[in-house]
């Protein structure tokens, strides 16, 4: 950027005025501070949640969940033999039944 348009940049950022604050931020910075200084817990949000949810109990549940999702939605959803998929690509020339030797057997 050249020099003179950084300097107008500069002096019109100057002349630009802070935005007006929300009439409840005064109050809300004391409440902070008050809240700071008898020590109680102050919660930040969602990141307090997300810390509350990594407790052992939590995590060994969602671990138990997500073993119990791994294992047995596969098994529930595959048929015996993908016969659409199969039938779709070609693949039932590779089927034993359809050998006359019992090489592939």
């Amino acid at each position: 950027m050249k020099k003179p348009l950084f300097d107008e940049l500069l002096t019109e950022c100057r002349a630009t005025g802070l935005p007006a604050l929300p009439g409840s931020f005064s109050a809300n910075v004391l409440r902070e501070i008050r809240l700071r200084h008898s020590g109680e817990k102050v919660e930040s949000g969602w990141l307090s949640l997300l810390l509350g949810c990594l407790r052992p109990g939590m995590v060994a549940a969602s671990f138990a969940i997500a073993l119990a999702v791994g294992v047995l939605v596969p098994g529930l959803t595959r048929s015996n033999d993908n016969s659409l998929a199969a039938d779709g690509l070609g693949l039932h020339v590779f089927s034993t039944s359809n050998t006359s030797s019992g090489l592939l057997k």
